[in-house]
């Protein structure tokens, strides 16, 4: 009996490999928990000890959670948090659904893409701080401009992943549905926005969490108030603990909605995690 032989019948007719693999497939949840959990708590053993060796310019880990408790329980985050999250709400619908729209018919489109696309690139390569003045002074300081704002700096992911997804569209697709005799309503439905689904879902997940970054960066330019208020008042009086304790918040909050969104697009596209696994 050679040596692979006895190992396999050590085993119970099962190489060491194979009963690992068979392990991750069985467990691939809880060992996704474990490595976020230990991931995390290095992290926070980390901050905890870093936190004991700078004084007062960075706090530990216990420190900023006790503020951060303070200000959602009896300080202004929520109410702060209520303000910034109307901006959020309304620039994150403004990107899905202009992003998309706009995405889908500078792929569809030849003169539409001719007529637009430079701007887009232009628009996606210019540093938007550089364009706030320029809001500021032809919209005002309102509501709207900071949208404005806002959408300047998260839309091109939905915008370029979808106009990427309908042109990577395989030619042989359309040409069956033309075969099947599709009118143009049956292509969008059956092929065009199955197919574009996928890259539009993973442009609106990273738009989620650019949409918090756009929220925050036009609060703070423009007539700030609601969580970049706090930020900012924090700043001014030199609390690290207070900044540290919104910042964490705010994180906190993008992972959780990047989460929803990765929920969304498996309800969405459940046929492709079917076939990759």
């Amino acid at each position: 009996m050679s040596g692979s032989e006895r190992t396999a019948s050590a085993g119970g007719g099962e190489s060491f490999g194979a009963r690992v693999a068979r392990f991750r497939t069985v467990n691939a949840w809880w060992t996704q928990i474990a490595c976020y959990a230990a991931s995390i708590l290095s992290l926070i053993v980390a901050w905890q000890a870093l936190g004991n060796s700078f004084g007062v310019l960075f706090v530990p880990f216990t420190t900023t959670m006790k503020q951060l408790w303070v200000m959602l329980y009896g300080g202004r985050l929520l109410p702060a948090l209520w303000v910034s999250g109307e901006l959020y709400l309304v620039t994150l619908v403004i990107n899905i659904v202009l992003g998309v729209t706009l995405g889908l018919a500078v792929a569809r489109s030849k003169l539409i893409a001719a007529a637009f696309e430079p701007y887009i690139y232009v628009l996606y390569a210019t540093p938007t701080i550089a364009l706030v003045p320029f809001v500021s002074v032809l919209f005002g300081f309102e509501f709207w401009p900071r949208v404005l704002v806002a959408v300047l700096i998260s839309i091109f992911p939905i915008l370029l992943g979808t106009a990427e997804g309908a042109r990577s569209i395989p030619r042989q697709h359309l040409d069956v549905a033309a075969i099947f005799g599709s009118n143009e309503r049956q292509l969008w439905r059956d092929v065009i926005l199955p197919y574009v689904t996928p890259y539009a879902m993973s442009g609106i997940k990273q738009s989620i969490a650019l949409t918090m970054v756009g929220t925050l960066v036009a609060e703070f330019f423009l007539n700030p108030d609601g969580v970049a208020a706090l930020l900012l008042e924090g700043t001014t009086i030199v609390d690290t603990a207070w900044v540290l304790a919104v910042t964490v918040f705010v994180a906190a909050l993008a992972v959780v909605l990047v989460g929803v969104g990765e929920l969304v697009e498996r309800y969405l596209v459940r046929w492709r995690h079917t076939a990759v696994g």
